[in-house]
C-alpha cells in the first residue's frame, strides 16, 4: 500500500505540470482548455488525497517539505 501511495503522491503533480507546461500550447478552445484544466487539477487533487490516506499525514508533510521549492533552492544553493 506504501508503494500504491508514494505512486500517487508523485503522479499528483504530473497534471499540474501538464496545466501550465502544456494546455496553453494546444490546438484547443478556450473553453476545452479550460475544461482540460479543470479535469486534470480534480484528478490532481483526488490522487493526492488518497495518497495522503494510504501514507498518513506525517509521511506526506515531510515529502512536501522536501519537494518545496524554497528547500530545493537552499540544497542548490549549497552545493
Amino acid at each position: 500500500m506504501q508503494k500504491l501511495g508514494l505512486f500517487l503522491f508523485i503522479l499528483s503533480f504530473l497534471p499540474w505540470l501538464a496545466v501550465f507546461f502544456v494546455v496553453p500550447f494546444l490546438q484547443l478552445d478556450i473553453t476545452q482548455k479550460t475544461t482540460l484544466s479543470f479535469v486534470l487539477a480534480v484528478g490532481a487533487e483526488v490522487c493526492f488525497w488518497i495518497s495522503v490516506v494510504l501514507l498518513g499525514k506525517e509521511v506526506v508533510t515531510k515529502y512536501r517539505r522536501y519537494l518545496h521549492p524554497r528547500y530545493l533552492w537552499k540544497k542548490t544553493y549549497k552545493f
